[in-house]
């Protein structure tokens, strides 16, 4: 602004200037100064007046300036509130994204208390793909709480803290899951094993050696020790194969949910019979082989 000013003021020093020079020189002839002041000095005076004017605009600030600023304030403003606004429609949108996810689990199971929530972080040292949920004991979290995800087990709570919680992933050896065989109805206990976890594989063990488990089939939980819901989605064989120290058959599962990629679970707080031990006894299993005779 100030720079503009000093221009218009040196244009009009020099104009100025200039008039008197030719004044001058034409002073002793008037037909000349008559010509001078009609063609020249009159349109040259009108451009001083301009110039002259155009300084002084130049100098004095706009009389909406203030106004302008205002304006330019509010929308700074409303900017920073539909930013902050756009911030909350997107949690809401994940969160309402896994309430969803989660809607068919409690639809099929009336009976559970489900706590849905987020992998916060995964331990790099942790060689059986546990990951940290970012839920914990105030929000009623406990100590061997089953985790599953839309797409079936995933684990259990081994560790918890206020805010959040680990997890034990199904593919850790200390998982004991009681299992069973939708089909065959053979029962055995899923478990991880170094070997496999890897790959992303489980081990159903303690199955009979007269077992009819086949590739392909369904492999749920079994409900006995009141730890895990019954029925709850595990994975499906397959392989069978044998335990290479005690000779015994076992069955390879991919379980239907990866562990160890996922980004949210749900934590299974209460359901009907927990903490109920309903232990796998000789009777029950050779009532459920006097079933498959008279079936075979």
């Amino acid at each position: 602004m100030k720079k503009s000013s000093e221009n218009g003021f040196k244009v009009l020093i020099m104009t100025i200037c200039i008039l008197l020079v030719v004044a001058l020189v034409t002073a002793g002839n008037s037909t000349v100064n008559g010509l001078f002041t009609g063609f020249i000095l009159t349109p040259l005076q009108r451009v001083a007046a301009d110039v002259a004017g155009n300084a002084e605009q130049a100098v004095q600030p706009p009389e909406d300036a203030e106004q302008l600023a205002q304006e330019n304030s509010k929308l700074k403003e409303d900017n920073r509130k539909l930013n902050d606004m756009l911030v909350d429609y997107y949690d809401l949108k994940k969160e309402n994204e896994e309430l969803y996810k989660f809607y068919n689990i409690k639809k099929e199971n009336q009976d559970f208390a489900l706590v849905p929530s987020t992998v916060i972080s995964r331990d790099p040292n942790e060689n059986f793909y546990g990951f940290v949920l970012d839920k914990g004991s105030a929000n009623g979290i406990e100590l061997n709480d089953p985790v599953m995800t839309e797409n079936g087990l995933a684990g259990y709570v081994s560790e918890v803290s206020l805010r959040s919680c680990k997890v034990t992933a199904i593919l850790s050896p200390a998982a004991q899951v009681g299992a069973v065989d939708k089909k065959s109805e053979d029962e055995g206990v899923i478990t991880g094993d170094p070997e496999y976890s890897d790959s992303g594989t489980v081990i159903m063990k303690n199955i009979s050696a007269q077992n009819d488990i086949k590739t392909g089939d369904i492999v749920v939980t079994s409900g006995y020790g009141g730890m895990y819901p019954k029925n709850i989605k595990i994975g499906t064989v397959s392989k069978i194969a044998y335990d290479s120290f005690t000779g015994m058959p076992m069955a390879l599962v991919k379980p239907f949910e990866d562990v160890r990629d996922i980004t949210s679970a749900a934590i299974v707080t209460n359901f009907s019979g927990k903490g109920e031990i309903e232990e796998y006894t000789e009777e029950s299993s050779d009532s459920k082989e006097s079933k498959k005779s008279k079936s075979d």
